[in-house]
Protein backbone atom coordinates (compact mmCIF):
# COMPACT_ATOMS: atom_id res chain seq x y z
CA UNK A 1 0.00 0.00 0.00
CA UNK A 2 2.92 2.18 0.47
CA UNK A 3 3.64 1.86 -3.09
CA UNK A 4 0.07 3.16 -4.14
CA UNK A 5 0.24 6.44 -1.81
CA UNK A 6 3.88 7.19 -3.29
CA UNK A 7 2.40 6.36 -7.30
CA UNK A 8 -0.65 8.75 -6.01
CA UNK A 9 0.68 11.29 -4.36
CA UNK A 10 3.35 11.82 -7.34
CA UNK A 11 0.08 11.48 -9.62
CA UNK A 12 -1.97 14.43 -8.24
CA UNK A 13 1.26 16.76 -7.79
CA UNK A 14 1.73 16.01 -11.31
CA UNK A 15 -1.61 16.60 -12.10
CA UNK A 16 -2.52 19.37 -10.48
CA UNK A 17 0.45 21.39 -11.92
CA UNK A 18 -0.78 20.53 -15.24
CA UNK A 19 -3.62 22.25 -14.17
CA UNK A 20 -2.24 25.64 -13.11
CA UNK A 21 -2.56 24.97 -9.23
CA UNK A 22 0.69 25.21 -8.03
CA UNK A 23 0.33 26.03 -4.75
CA UNK A 24 -2.52 24.00 -3.87
CA UNK A 25 -2.19 20.79 -1.60
CA UNK A 26 -3.81 17.33 -1.08
CA UNK A 27 -3.29 16.62 2.32
CA UNK A 28 -1.76 13.00 3.78
CA UNK A 29 -4.92 11.69 5.54
CA UNK A 30 -6.93 12.14 1.95
CA UNK A 31 -4.43 10.13 0.03
CA UNK A 32 -4.04 7.72 2.57
CA UNK A 33 -7.93 7.10 2.59
CA UNK A 34 -7.94 6.95 -0.78
CA UNK A 35 -5.55 4.19 -1.08
CA UNK A 36 -6.75 2.29 1.56
CA UNK A 37 -10.66 2.25 -0.08
CA UNK A 38 -9.37 1.51 -3.21
CA UNK A 39 -8.92 -1.84 -2.50
CA UNK A 40 -12.20 -2.40 -0.71
CA UNK A 41 -15.66 -3.62 -2.63
CA UNK A 42 -18.96 -3.24 -2.18
CA UNK A 43 -20.10 -6.51 -0.80
CA UNK A 44 -24.01 -6.04 -0.61
CA UNK A 45 -23.16 -5.47 -4.70
CA UNK A 46 -21.16 -8.79 -5.32
CA UNK A 47 -23.68 -10.81 -3.08
CA UNK A 48 -26.62 -10.05 -4.71
CA UNK A 49 -24.80 -10.36 -8.52
CA UNK A 50 -23.01 -13.83 -7.39
CA UNK A 51 -26.32 -14.79 -6.10
CA UNK A 52 -27.91 -14.49 -9.38
CA UNK A 53 -24.89 -15.77 -11.42
CA UNK A 54 -24.57 -18.93 -8.97
CA UNK A 55 -28.48 -20.11 -9.24
CA UNK A 56 -28.21 -19.70 -12.74
CA UNK A 57 -25.02 -22.00 -13.24
CA UNK A 58 -26.85 -24.57 -10.89
CA UNK A 59 -29.66 -24.33 -13.17
CA UNK A 60 -27.67 -25.05 -16.40
CA UNK A 61 -25.37 -27.96 -14.98
CA UNK A 62 -28.58 -29.83 -13.69
CA UNK A 63 -30.62 -29.62 -16.52
CA UNK A 64 -33.74 -27.13 -15.39
CA UNK A 65 -32.85 -24.53 -16.83
CA UNK A 66 -36.31 -22.33 -17.16
CA UNK A 67 -35.69 -19.44 -19.75
CA UNK A 68 -35.83 -15.75 -18.16
CA UNK A 69 -39.08 -13.87 -19.22
CA UNK A 70 -38.43 -10.90 -16.52
CA UNK A 71 -35.29 -8.66 -16.91
CA UNK A 72 -34.51 -6.71 -13.78
CA UNK A 73 -33.00 -3.65 -14.49
CA UNK A 74 -30.61 -2.64 -10.89
CA UNK A 75 -29.62 0.78 -10.81
CA UNK A 76 -26.76 1.02 -8.08
CA UNK A 77 -26.40 4.95 -8.27
CA UNK A 78 -30.18 5.40 -7.17
CA UNK A 79 -30.56 2.03 -5.62
CA UNK A 80 -33.93 1.12 -7.24
CA UNK A 81 -34.91 -1.80 -9.45
CA UNK A 82 -37.12 -1.93 -12.62
CA UNK A 83 -39.12 -5.04 -13.88
CA UNK A 84 -39.23 -5.48 -17.53
CA UNK A 85 -41.84 -8.40 -18.69
CA UNK A 86 -41.31 -10.11 -21.82
CA UNK A 87 -43.93 -11.90 -23.70
CA UNK A 88 -43.85 -15.77 -24.70
CA UNK A 89 -43.97 -16.10 -28.69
Amino acid sequence: MDEDISRLKTTVVGLLSDLGCNGATVTEDLINEMCRFGASELHAVAAFIGGIASQEVIKVYIYIYIYIYIYIYLSLVHCMTFKFFLTKK
